[in-house]
């Protein structure tokens, strides 16, 4: 790439909360010149978002922050709700039933907490946020954006950009300007926030739940010891208006609805605020894309929005490198909104439906909640299959993209086990592997870092099958250099090399079994960890065809610096 002026780059980035930052922040990591504005003045202190699921985890793990923010945050896997003043349930998930990820519980940590480290680790990647810069407007032309960006001496500065992406939240400049829809609305409840210190009885690692015929108030753990954030809904009642609650409004709500005996002081933060659920048409217009709670807001039920933003940003930076660098054509980028649109569109109907029994002021509905909850629940997490459907759905961990343009398997002569294994579009799993030289034991999701497709060579208990393909292979590698990063799993000691491609033991065979293999087949996968291409055995001529029809020719590629 040509050097860019400080007026010129390939990527705008609008909005500088966690979507815009992964973002920022994976194009650096890939090389690509950008720019990350933001209207406020100074990045916020408050935290609206608690939990971050065990996908982002993985994705913050490519990025090289999430063990750092892990031990920053609480882990839970135990909630209780109370349904009329009684326990209805002690989920107890220790055995989650999830085994093929590093992350396998819910970890809280402040949305500041992660802010920061998401703009500590993309200033050291070289890109500063840029406050307070507003966008007034963009246009799109057949070479790319012209944009209009305010500064806080009310200095314009016009700047040129192959792209922008809106991730600026639910008021959204960007989606504004490109005139998408956002249907939607918003609930008719009031709802009231404190983060504080609670003196109780109650465990400091467990989310509680109080449901009654009188309200709702649910109980997250933040990090600091006895230390909680409360959400309830406002009691239509009451004469505050407009006004923020008071400690004392809280305690009033505590004492009426927990049966746990409570005692609030020292707040951090005490808010009101309305909660919509909205989407908008499409990702994409162009040059120009939405990201996070500028394309979709929704009720917090299962902490999924910050999360969902998260895997937003990552799902379109690296498509938007490949594009840049040449490797894909522009039509790539498509991909984008046909992965993430349906999931952002499921996600608004499983949070309304989520909250909309949570939150329901119909005597009708809260007795039927009432009556199943305590029934139903038990049966969700008494067995250990539907605790780990249950953690895959709230963790994200079940998100997959079978019907994308850009994913492809082979699945001529592959028996049973294959085909049940991670299909095109599903998430690749983890396990252990060692290292063949030095005996080390590793992950297969540390082996995975970095920007290129990951091609992983299983050759169950004998290498001979790469081996003698070993042409073909050769040829593969050095056509795709830049875009492929091989692996040669195998699944005894001292099976022989294959060139130089790094090998692992995968001696328990727990790997081969993971990706439904016992002999010999391969897996391409995707940057965000998904499966671009699958087939068994060691015939590459399928992915080889998968490879023209979906990216740039070889002879290109070359040319382009990685």
């Amino acid at each position: 790439m040509s050097e860019l002026s400080q007026s010129e780059m390939d990527v705008l980035v609008v909005g500088a909360g966690p979507t815009g930052l992964t973002m920022a922040a994976e194009l650096a990591a890939r090389g690509v010149g950008c720019r990350i504005v933001d209207k406020t003045p100074v990045r916020s202190g408050r935290s609206r978002a608690l939990v971050i699921h065990a996908r982002s985890l993985e994705l913050l793990q490519k990025m090289g922050i999430a063990d750092e923010l892990v031990t920053l945050g609480r882990r839970t896997l135990k909630i209780t709700p109370f349904v009329g003043g009684r326990p209805a349930a002690n989920l107890e998930l220790g055995d989650i039933g999830v085994d093929d990820t590093p992350y396998p519980f819910l970890l809280f940590v402040s949305q500041a907490e992660t802010e920061r480290m998401l703009e500590k680790h993309l200033e050291g990647l070289g890109v500063k946020v840029e406050r307070p810069v507003e966008l007034l407007t963009f246009e799109e032309d057949a070479e790319g954006v012209s944009a209009r960006l305010r500064h806080e001496d009310g200095y314009e500065e016009n700047v040129r950009t192959r792209y922008v992406v809106g991730a600026d939240g639910a008021h959204s400049a960007v989606r504004h300007a490109l005139g998408l829809s956002f249907e939607g609305d918003a609930y008719p409840q009031d709802f009231v926030l404190a983060d504080t210190k609670i003196d109780w009885e109650g465990e400091p690692d467990r989310l509680y739940f109080f449901l009654s015929r009188r309200g709702l108030l649910a109980l997250f753990p933040l990090a600091e010891s006895y230390s909680y954030r409360l959400i309830a809904p406002r009691p239509g009642s009451l004469p505050h208006g407009f006004d923020d609650p008071t400690l004392e409004e809280f305690q009033q709500l505590a004492t009426a609805l927990s049966p746990i005996p409570m005692k609030l002081h020292s707040p951090s933060w005490l808010a009101r605020f309305r909660l919509h659920h909205r989407g908008v048409n499409s990702y994409q217009v162009g040059r120009a894309f939405v990201a996070g709670d500028a394309a979709h807001i929704h009720s917090p039920a299962g902490g999924q929005g910050m999360n969902t933003g998260i895997q937003d940003a990552y799902n379109l930076a690296w498509k938007l490198a490949l594009v840049i660098e040449g490797h894909a054509p522009d039509s790539f980028l498509d991909s984008y909104h046909e992965e993430r649109h349906p999931i952002g569109q499921r996600l608004l109907r499983t949070t309304d439906r989520m909250f909309k029994v949570a939150a329901t002021r119909n005597p009708l509905l809260i007795a039927l909640r009432n009556f199943l909850i305590p029934r139903v629940l038990p049966l969700v997490i008494g067995e250990r299959s539907r605790r780990a459907r249950a953690f895959r759905f709230v963790s994200q961990l079940g998100i997959k993209y079978p019907d994308s343009p850009i994913v492809g398997e082979e699945l001529g002569g592959a028996d049973r086990a294959f085909r049940r294994g991670p299909a095109a579009g599903h998430r690749a799993p983890d396990g252990p592997l060692r290292l063949a030289d030095d005996r080390r034991m590793v992950s297969l999701f540390s082996r995975l870092r970095g920007t290129p497709h990951q091609l992983l060579l299983f050759a169950g208990s004998t290498a001979d099958g790469w081996s003698t393909s070993g042409t073909e292979l050769h040829d593969l590698l050095t056509e795709y250099e830049s875009l492929l990063k091989p692996h040669l799993i195998v699944a005894r000691e001292h099976a022989p090399k294959v060139g130089t491609i790094p090998a692992y033991v995968d001696e328990p065979g727990l790997l081969h079994e993971r990706y439904g293999l016992k002999g010999a087949g391969y897996y391409l996968i995707r940057p965000d960890g998904y499966v671009a291409f699958r087939a068994p055995g060691t015939d590459l001529r399928p992915v080889r065809a998968y490879l023209q029809r979906t990216f740039a020719s070889p002879a290109l590629i070359k040319t382009q610096p990685r």
